[in-house]
């Protein structure tokens, strides 16, 4: 596994320039090229919430708007979709067209006012409600945008539907992967946004993708300057669950048997490439800037910050 830094960064425009305006428990993103999504303010006490857009969306979103060859024409699939903004990037380009899926039934509704929003036919997309562990596609798709569920969650703490990816944070992102081939054309890639437990500068995950994968390269982008120590996170999760002291200390020495101390959090995106002939390759390559735009890029300083929003998105269902 190889670190790569980026030798001739040129960062991509933000293209999205978006506006948000805050209607009682709904938010609406507004675009500068006129695209709009609707979706639902974070902490509403409702476990079937639909959660905002924050940068893991405007990642992916502008990186669609900056390349928009990879989704024009194409058949996508947006997995774990919420109220679609992915998805609808990718419409927006010209993707042929694009299946929704999300174990959330409130989300079909938010695909189809979001269509509204954006003029977009409803022949142009399905909303499927299912989960991604037993989920069928009628066909295989040319790419793949996800935003899985992907925060690490004590095992005590029930945390939300929309946020909660198990101890380690990558249950749902390896279901998606380790079913990428029944998903993916052998031409096909997919971009996912995760977040993850990192030990010595490099995601747990990346260990892991040479078994998971099947003889396609995947690329690691670090979208944070800094990662969050585990110290941090945990002191986030206390802050938000202070009943749960006993669980989270208990979850912290549990993966510091498993991994070690010098454990941090980060978040990363994984760009999942073509099969071919050669073995899976892995790599993280520093070129967040030039694949996603440096507007998105979470600076250093904000590691507490990140950890503490990262917790509240569990926290929901206790307030």
């Amino acid at each position: 596994m190889t670190t790569i830094p980026s030798d001739f960064p040129s960062p991509i425009p933000d293209r999205l320039q978006r506006t948000v305006e805050v209607l009682g428990e709904e938010i609406f993103y507004r675009f500068a090229n006129g695209f709009t999504i609707k979706t639902e303010r974070l902490g509403k006490q409702d476990p079937w919430q639909i959660l905002p857009l924050g940068s893991p969306q405007g990642s992916l979103m502008n990186h669609v708007l900056n390349f928009p060859e990879i989704a024009r024409d194409q058949h996508v699939f947006e997995p774990f979709a919420g109220a679609g903004p992915l998805g609808f990037a990718a419409l927006k380009v010209g993707a042929s067209h694009v299946d929704f899926l999300d174990i959330n039934p409130r989300a079909v509704a938010f695909h189809q006012e979001n269509a509204r929003l954006n003029q977009v036919s409803l022949s142009r997309f399905t909303s499927i409600t299912g989960d991604i562990a037993d989920f069928r596609p009628e066909h295989r798709y040319n790419l793949i945008l996800a935003n899985p569920p992907f925060v690490p969650t004590p095992e005590e703490i029930e945390g939300t539907l929309t946020s909660n990816g198990g101890s380690e944070g990558s249950r749902l992102v390896e279901q998606l992967l380790e079913r990428l081939d029944t998903f993916l054309k052998p031409s096909g890639k997919a971009l996912i946004y995760v977040f993850q437990l990192v030990k010595g500068a490099r995601p747990l995950i990346m260990e892991r993708l040479p078994r998971i994968l099947s003889n396609r390269p995947a690329e690691n982008t670090p979208c944070l300057a800094q990662p969050s120590s585990i110290e941090t996170y945990c002191e986030g999760y206390l802050a938000l669950f202070p009943s749960f002291d006993t669980a989270i200390a208990q979850w912290r020495s549990r993966l510091s048997q498993q991994y070690g101390h010098d454990l941090a959090l980060s978040h990363y995106v994984i760009d999942v490439g073509a099969k071919s002939d050669a073995p899976t390759s892995c790599v993280i390559r520093s070129n967040f800037a030039e694949k996603f735009g440096a507007k998105f890029f979470i600076a250093a300083g904000r590691e507490g910050a990140i950890a503490l929003e990262r917790a509240s998105e569990n926290a929901s269902l206790h307030r």
